[in-house]
């Protein structure tokens, strides 16, 4: 039961951090805030008021079970009720008592916000960096007018509008914001003057912040405070953090958010350097998971706000954002490993050195892969001028872009015991993939790989296959 819980957990965590999930999301906050506007037009007592409320609060328990799901599976209650504590409120009206905090409903929109702001990052251009701030902007807007005309359409009747019921509300609220001063006339009671002195200090505060994002210092200042912060890491489960950046970055994104892989994978890239690599690629990449975190990714803090106790894989790279000699370089990426392996020892680990002479130092660290960049490249170049056109099949199946590629199957208890000649034909004819290697535990607890194993070689329950094929296959 014990080790169910965590797996369980994880598969929660999938779910409400899906794609399709935060979409639903954000339509059911604009649907309930909908649905509280309508209801407060309507005369209390009445059918269709009782019927919308019923509707309303049906949409608020499924964001008290949201918000359940989202604290079991946090790892830091404090920093949970940190980052949903508006959200908690908004939901206190199911209570009886609280039931005259209807509209504190309102306050997700700022949830809502938050989402759309992730999923706005898809655009490109000179615009790109200004759209966090407008989804700031527009939401502080909203949630200030809507909070206002609803509060003051139920609780407040002495202000004089020109427009009776919500509409003269809504109007009071928008030229209350925008004049800085009750236009439309003074509220008498205590409650109503409080919205309106709220209203003119939101309004000064809104569009202060707006004439602030013309220049380019607040723009850069909004912007860094938009795209990450500590609390948004302590939500990521199963992610890669990928430390340093050099050419092979670009490259390396495109992969990991290759055709194949999961909707919400996630990758945070550590650099010493202030914003997201400028050669980050758009193209083929969900940039709402591409993470930026600054800072030495040698230091065991930085790597522990980028979560690397629960991420599924660290990849070293020869970081070149600042100017160090290769020995240099080579020598953070071994201090790396080894703090990335202390802290976290079941994490797949991948490095890349200039020299191989400082492989040694990774394999006793416990890294799994160790890419030197120049030994390879040279046993390329060698192949080639061996086998002419052999880059043009190194290149259809070293990348998941196009073609085929490198898939790696575990072997399911019902395919023990077959021969690797029996599955090569099956997944040839039946798949049209090839059989290549088989990876095997030791006696020693690690893997021994048997690359073009023999035809009468014998499959066992866990072994892990890599095949070639255009998209991941199940034997």
């Amino acid at each position: 039961m014990r080790a169910s819980v965590p797996q369980l957990q994880r598969r929660v965590d999938r779910l409400l951090h899906h794609p399709i999930t935060e979409v639903v999301l954000v339509v059911l906050i604009l649907v309930s805030v909908g649905v509280l506007l309508v209801e407060v037009a309507f005369a209390p007592g009445s059918a269709q008021r009782i019927r919308l409320r019923a509707l309303g609060d049906a949409i608020t328990w499924l964001f008290v079970l949201e918000l359940t799901l989202r604290a079991w599976i946090a790892p830091r209650k404090r920093r949970f009720f940190q980052r949903y504590f508006l959200d908690i409120l908004s939901v206190l009206p199911l209570a009886q008592p609280l039931r005259l905090f209807r509209v504190l409903l309102l306050l997700r929109l700022f949830r809502a916000g938050h989402l759309l702001n992730r999923r706005i990052s898809v655009f490109g251009g000179m615009l790109r960096s200004s759209f966090n701030e407008m989804t700031l902007l527009m939401t502080l807007i909203a949630t200030f007018v809507l909070v206002g005309a609803v509060t003051l359409h139920m609780s407040e009747h002495a202000v004089l509008l020109s427009t009776e019921g919500l509409e003269g509300a809504l109007w009071f609220s928008v030229f209350t914001m925008l004049g800085g001063e009750p236009i439309g006339g003074v509220p008498d009671t205590e409650l109503g003057r409080a919205v309106t002195l709220a209203l003119m200090m939101g309004g000064m505060t809104v569009f202060g912040v707006f004439v602030g994002t013309v220049s380019a210092g607040m723009v850069t200042v909004l912007s860094r405070r938009m795209e990450v912060n500590e609390m948004d890491l302590d939500e990521l489960r199963e992610h890669v953090v990928v430390c340093g950046w050099n050419h092979a970055g670009p490259a390396l994104i495109r992969e990991l958010f290759g055709p194949g892989t999961s909707p919400s994978q996630a990758v945070v890239i550590i650099t010493e350097t202030d914003g997201m690599p400028a050669d980050l690629p758009e193209d083929g990449v969900r940039p709402e998971h591409v993470y930026h975190l600054q800072g030495d990714y040698t230091r065991v803090e930085v790597l522990e706000q980028a979560g690397i106790t629960r991420a599924s894989c660290a990849i070293l790279l020869t970081d070149h954002e600042l100017p160090r000699a290769p020995n240099d370089q080579d020598a953070r990426t071994v201090l790396a490993a080894l703090t990335i392996e202390r802290l976290a020892p079941e994490i797949f680990c991948c490095a890349q050195l200039n020299d191989r002479q400082h492989e040694a130092l990774l394999r006793m660290a416990g890294v799994e892969e160790i890419i030197v960049g120049d030994w390879f490249t040279g046993v390329i170049l060698g192949s080639v001028g061996r086998n002419q056109g052999l880059v043009a099949v190194l290149t259809d199946i070293l990348t998941t872009q196009r073609g085929d590629a490198f898939h790696k199957v575990k072997v399911p208890r019902r395919a023990a015991g077959r021969t690797v000649g029996e599955l090569h034909v099956e997944l040839k004819r039946d798949r049209d993939a090839i059989l290549v290697s088989i990876e095997r535990k030791g006696p020693d607890g690690r893997p021994q790989v048997t690359v073009n194993p023999p035809w009468a070689f014998p499959l066992q329950e866990g072994d892990v296959l890599v095949i070639i094929a255009k998209k991941r296959v199940r034997i």
